[in-house]
């Protein structure tokens, strides 16, 4: 089985006031063309997906963006993603009406499988 592992993403990150965005995007657009490359069964986003428990709407628009982008990359890889403490397990489990429908969550604060929702 062939697997990506990515984690500590904590997209909305401002940096001594600079907006980090931008590099964000250039990154996760770059894992999404890696996993289109490779084409793994499986891509594990674990832990701290924003920098904060109640993220800002364009740092969800953009990780919802990113699962869709991973999606249409490798349609056959199972996204999972671990909340983490930087971010809400409950975030990210209702993070925007494509990524409910296409990945798995697991609240590792929790230690309970929060959805297990099979892709389309």
């Amino acid at each position: 089985m062939r697997f990506f592992h990515i984690s500590d993403l904590h997209i909305g990150l401002r940096l001594l006031n600079r907006d980090m965005q931008p590099d964000q995007i250039h990154i996760l657009d770059q894992i999404a063309e890696y996993v289109k490359k490779e084409q793994p069964d499986a891509v594990v986003i674990a832990g701290d997906i924003y920098d904060k428990a109640v993220p800002s709407a364009e740092a969800v628009g953009i990780f919802d963006r990113f699962v869709n982008a991973l999606n249409t990359a490798a349609p056959d890889a199972e996204i999972l993603v671990i909340s983490g403490n930087h971010d809400s397990a409950a975030r990210v489990n209702i993070s925007g009406m494509c990524s409910a429908d296409i990945i798995s969550t697991w609240s590792a604060s929790r230690r309970c499988c929060l959805t297990s929702i099979s892709k389309k």
